[in-house]
């Protein structure tokens, strides 16, 4: 099937791992319209899915609109070059900071009427958990992306392969309170 045929500069990354689209001109615009064509169809496809406003893996600035259904996982990680914005658009989510030891350093509840927009440092790891059915937010980094390496996955938390670990983990984290 494809998606955002009224859009003609936005395709989709056949490469990708996730269900990406990007943006294939230097000067772009997403409006309500294009969010609501996201939603269908991470809908439809019943999965996450991206629209990057970069025009590739190489691109200097990374821009992407993202959309999470609640119980995605995305395992800590950090990078060492790359500080890294979240700005919400729908729905709600926690983003968790820890330290090298798993520690959890903050925590920022992400909402349309709160908390709205997140930023923090490189070498840090982070997570983000969706709260709401899902979320929808912008991420923005430096780039290039760079396949080994970019990320630094925490040694401290489930890869992911085990879900009642993974299960765990999270209930634990939306479920501790900082003494902060």
């Amino acid at each position: 099937m494809e998606y955002f045929s009224q859009y003609p500069f936005i395709v989709q990354d056949k490469n990708a791992k996730s269900m990406s689209f990007f943006c294939k001109e230097e000067i772009v615009y997403l409006s309500k319209d294009i969010i609501d064509e996201l939603k269908k169809i991470a809908c439809n496809e019943q999965r996450d899915v991206r629209i990057s406003m970069h025009q590739s893996p190489e691109s200097d600035l990374y821009n992407m609109i993202i959309l999470q259904h609640k119980g995605t996982y995305v395992r800590p990680h950090m990078h060492l070059i790359k500080a890294e914005a979240y700005q919400l658009i729908a729905g709600t989510q926690s983003v968790f900071i820890f330290d090298e030891a798993g520690n959890v350093i903050d925590r920022c509840n992400m909402s349309p009427e709160g908390n709205f927009l997140y930023r923090f440092e490189k070498e840090y790891y982070h997570m983000s958990i969706p709260t709401s059915d899902f979320v929808i937010f912008h991420e923005s980094k430096i780039g290039p992306f760079i396949r080994e390496g970019d990320s630094i996955f925490a040694p401290w938390a489930p890869s992911g392969d085990n879900k009642e670990s993974v299960k765990i983990f999270v209930n634990n984290l939306l479920e501790m309170r900082l003494a902060i």
